[in-house]
């Protein structure tokens, strides 16, 4: 199983740039650039990085065709890939905060993901296409400029209906926050999609997006990890079950405001629920503590290797250069 990092969306091109290299120099595969509405553009933000670097793969997270018509997605991720000699990816999905920022409904969310990359995927074929679906149309679109290696294409999928998708359509799904109790579940419909499609299974990659907020100072790093929980998969229940009794459900589900405030605020204080409950969800949820927490981490990992996951990104949040040498320097040589 192989490492990628996913950055904060709020760093320059030219901080993105030297953390890529810092990464690339340890051997991690992938360096991720979020997609986010209140962000610089993520696909510009890594051509220094795909300029200056020889070997890590630069994507985009996640891309919704809700924010941008496939082929736009198609004529952005096929640049970057110029740019990047042939290692770009991106994941293509139909959620993130785009739809909300530009008041949109979701509407068909199946339906548009499906046509979305079925048409990327013909556009990175580099033949002229025509495409008639329920949501989008192409007509005579060509991307015979291209000539790199084609980029690799993945779905955001965790539901049944996405993952079913990306076994036919893509290279790889990555899943969002599917800690090791809910992964077995997930991986079971994948490869029965692939077969169904007819696909081998060790062709497709399979991903999956972890916070990461291991530090020195252990309060440090729970109180990131706090601040950021809302967003493991917003605290649904399917995220809660595993790890919490079943009255500390219902408490987390009348208390998300709590979480979002705790996030917005970009504080670890979250008001009004017991401190054990919310560090149940820190240690379910995400990698967090200090550094004697390390071996238990990489066996984490080690696991989500041994169910069938390819890759795990890893979700750098504050000092980012200062993890990615941890995990460069103790993690990546354990998984090896």
């Amino acid at each position: 199983m192989e490492l990628d990092l996913i950055l904060e969306p709020d760093l320059r091109p030219e901080e993105i740039r030297e953390l890529g290299l810092l990464a690339e120099g340890y051997g991690f595969r992938a360096l991720w650039a979020q997609n986010y509405a209140r962000a610089r553009d993520a696909f510009l933000s890594l051509v220094p990085l795909a300029m200056a670097s020889e070997r890590i793969r630069c994507g985009v997270v996640v891309v919704s065709p809700y924010e941008m018509h496939p082929l736009k997605i198609a004529n952005a991720i096929l640049t970057l890939n110029e740019y990047a000699g042939g290692r770009s990816c991106i994941v293509i999905g139909a959620g993130g905060e785009w739809n909300g920022v530009m008041g949109m409904g979701y509407g068909k969310r199946v339906t548009t993901a499906r046509e979305a990359l079925e048409i990327v995927r013909r556009a990175i074929g580099g033949e002229r296409f025509d495409y008639q679906g329920e949501v989008f149309r192409a007509y005579g679109f060509n991307a015979a400029w291209h000539d790199a290696p084609p980029p690799q294409i993945y779905a955001g999928a965790t539901g049944e209906r996405l993952l079913r998708n990306a076994a036919r359509l893509a290279d790889g799904t990555m899943m969002s926050d599917v800690q090791l109790p809910m992964a077995p579940s997930h991986l079971a419909v994948l490869r029965d999609a692939l077969a169904g499609a007819g696909r081998d299974p060790g062709d497709f990659r399979v991903n999956n997006f972890i916070a990461w907020h291991i530090k020195e100072d252990a309060e440090a790093s729970f109180a990131e990890a706090r601040r950021e929980l809302i967003i493991r998969g917003w605290l649904e229940r399917p995220w809660l079950e595993p790890f919490l009794e079943p009255d500390e459900v219902e408490l987390v589900e009348r208390n998300k405001g709590a979480f979002l405030k705790a996030f917005r605020e970009r504080h670890g204080e979250i008001e009004g629920l017991p401190s054990e409950t919310v560090h149940k969800l820190v240690e379910g949820l995400s990698c967090a503590g200090d550094l004697s927490s390390l071996d238990r981490q990489i066996d984490k990992l080690r696991r989500f290797g041994e169910l069938g996951f390819t890759e795990i990104a890893l979700r750098l949040h504050d000092d980012p250069a200062d993890s990615i040498r941890l995990i460069g320097e103790r993690v990546l040589p354990a998984l090896r």
